[in-house]
């Protein structure tokens, strides 16, 4: 019996679970390879990541579904909240415009946030934005930075990617066991996508110089899986990191590796009025003037115990393994936590994974962030039937822009299969017709 699919896509830690539900509700048969666990020892939360979740129109039902089908939302009741040195903006509160109005923003920025804008005045607004001083802009440079993919310096990060809608709802994910993952893939299957988990992608064929044509897999299904169009979720130093000989394949410029990362710590907080008064979720920035990275722009999120916090930091991802180097940030850390809550003694409990592992054990890391110079390199693909679907082709962290990005694949595919089923009609009425 021969193997495969019309569409095949390659995915890790739930990257295009709502495409391939999609694919196969339209009656196209879809299979997704699974191959996280080849991908490196991370635990759940280093999987779900520091971003949240920003619900608005622009999210279907069945892309809410797909999020929910894992590990369930919770809504932080006051929105996305910004901790700056003059006290906490929260963007879904009773004082929200009030705080903002008071802002020394430009008044254009500031309509930005509140959808004051028709798409003609927000070009203008970019086009112009530089004229400014950062003190009238920042707020939007940081929209843009805060999630982006690739890093520029923050008075001229509006440049590139997008904004995060931070007026919208905000929700956040406390995961906590692996089970969510597996709850997402029995999604897929009730959704009628066919789901491997195989021990190794062995290799690959072509049809020729510019078509993949299919898979050697090892695992409970084994043999070589065919296919005719391709969606690969990983980056090329994931791809790298499965398998060399796939790396070459997919990316034969090398893999792109990015400049920054986000790394986790574990931290403990004693009781005290500071944090019980912390929401879900917060991103601390001391200072609006110095580079967003490190410990001057941090993300404190609750886990499931109430003495134990999450904390992200975006770090050169040079410095990923180098142990003295996480040891000083992580105390740096402690000391600046301590500083804005007195009381809450914090003590770290647990060091970023790379502190105990290595890069053999680990690979890429989670969230990388790009350098503005290799833009050129992002996206590139020798292959006419293979879309690419990672972090290196998104604009930014955000399962709105993640969604944008698989509805461009989805709209692509539909196209094909559309086109594909017209030319078998035509080649049946021809052949009944001799």
């Amino acid at each position: 019996m021969k193997l495969g699919s019309p569409i095949i896509l390659v995915s890790a830690f739930g990257r295009d679970h709502w495409l391939a539900a999609a694919l196969a509700q339209e009656g196209i048969k879809t299979t997704l390879i699974d191959v996280s666990p080849q991908l490196g020892v991370w635990p759940i939360e280093d999987i779900e990541g520091p971003f949240g979740f920003y619900r608005n129109e622009k999210i279907s039902e069945s892309q809410l579904e797909s999020l929910y089908s894992a590990n369930p939302f919770e809504e932080v009741p006051n929105g996305f909240t910004l901790w700056l040195p003059e006290g906490p903006i929260e963007f879904k509160g009773p004082l929200t415009k009030f705080k903002i109005e008071k802002m020394s923003l430009i008044q254009s920025v500031k309509d930005v946030f509140f959808a004051a804008f028709q798409d003609k005045s927000l070009k203008l607004l970019y086009k112009n934005l530089s004229e400014f001083s950062f003190k009238r802009t920042w707020l939007l440079h940081f929209a843009h930075q805060f999630a982006g993919t690739t890093y520029v310096p923050s008075v001229r990060a509006a440049e590139v990617g997008q904004s995060l809608p931070l007026l919208s709802p905000f929700l956040v994910r406390r995961a906590s066991s692996r089970a969510g993952l597996e709850r997402s893939i029995e999604w897929l299957r009730s959704k009628g996508v066919e789901v491997l988990q195989p021990q190794q992608l062995m290799d690959v064929s072509f049809g020729n110089k510019s078509t993949v044509s299919g898979f050697e897999i090892s695992g409970v299904k084994q043999g070589l899986f065919h296919l005719e169009q391709l969606v690969w979720a990983l980056t090329s130093e994931e791809t790298y990191f499965l398998s060399e000989r796939l790396g070459k394949c997919f990316f034969p410029e090398g893999a792109l590796e990015s400049e920054w990362c986000w790394i986790r710590y574990r931290v403990g907080l004693n009781e005290c009025f500071e944090r019980e008064s912390l929401p879900l979720h917060s991103v601390i920035l001391d200072d609006i003037d110095s580079p967003w990275t490190h410990e001057n722009l941090l993300v404190l999120q609750r886990t499931s115990l109430q003495n134990q916090f999450d904390m992200w930091m975006r770090i050169p991802t040079v410095q990923r393994f180098n142990k003295e180097y996480l040891t000083h940030r992580g105390e740096r850390m402690r000391n600046h936590i301590e500083r804005k809550m007195p009381l809450s003694d914090p003590q770290i409990l647990m060091f970023p994974q790379e502190y105990y592992y290595t890069y053999a054990q680990l690979g890429a890391p989670r969230f990388p962030v790009y350098s503005e110079h290799d833009q050129a390199r992002r996206g590139e693909n020798r292959f006419k039937n293979v879309r690419l679907n990672s972090p290196e082709d998104w604009p930014l962290y955000s399962w709105n822009a993640i969604f944008e990005r698989s509805e461009e694949i989805k709209s692509q595919l539909m196209k094909w299969w559309q086109d594909k089923l017209l030319k078998e009609q035509k080649e049946k009425r021809k052949e009944q017709s001799q």
